[in-house]
């Protein structure tokens, strides 16, 4: 090689790699496998007292603690005896004072029922029907 600037040429540094040792393999011990299933004991479903919630706690300040189960009010009891009506719409619907139905199959009090079937785009909807919708 000609050195044309007559600068002098440095000699590249030749850098070794460190060696690195490989460690032996060791195979883990085998482990036996068992497949057996927890016990689970269910305890019987009981209503307790009391509820987790948020309330204030000390000084005013919000936080978690546990207040008194709310009694269900006759209107919730009410609603469990209320007959119910599967409908089948064509499309969404907001009528006030009835209520809503959407595109599909809705579920709605008997009362609301006979108000939507007046309307060309609902029908009543078959127990066979809603079954293979839902499954």
């Amino acid at each position: 090689m000609e050195n044309i600037n007559e600068n002098p040429i440095a000699e590249e540094a030749v850098v070794e790699s460190p060696v690195v040792e490989e460690a032996p393999v060791v195979e883990a011990p085998a482990v036996e496998e068992t497949h057996s299933e927890p016990v689970v004991e269910e305890e019987p479903a009981q209503e307790t007292p009391e509820v987790p919630a948020l309330a204030t706690v000390a000084n005013g300040v919000m936080g978690s603690t546990t207040v008194p189960r709310p009694e269900r009010s006759h209107q919730e009891h009410h609603e469990d005896s209320v007959e119910k009506i599967a409908i089948y719409s064509t499309s969404n619907v907001n009528w006030e004072g009835v209520g809503k139905v959407y595109k599909g199959y809705n579920i709605v009090t008997k009362d609301a029922s006979e108000q939507w079937l007046t309307r060309s785009h609902v029908r009543i909807a078959t127990p066979e029907e809603v079954k293979k919708a839902f499954g």
